[in-house]
């Protein structure tokens, strides 16, 4: 697991058949870490949705 250091909002689109949606992530929120890159992003599921998310917004521990 890993949570989320400060609010951001990503955009979420699950196929080209479908509207981009906004996703909130709040400050503490519990993520599941799927995989940390070697960049500077993290594979994260939110629900059921999976985001690259910066790991600048990220505390790992």
């Amino acid at each position: 697991m890993a949570t989320i250091k400060e609010a951001f909002t990503l955009k979420y689109q699950g196929n080209l058949n479908v509207e981009i949606e906004e996703v909130s992530f709040a400050s503490g929120e519990e993520v599941e870490l799927l995989k940390e890159w070697k960049g500077e992003t993290c594979l994260v599921k939110k629900g059921e949705q999976v985001f690259n998310v910066p790991k600048k917004y990220l505390n790992l521990g």
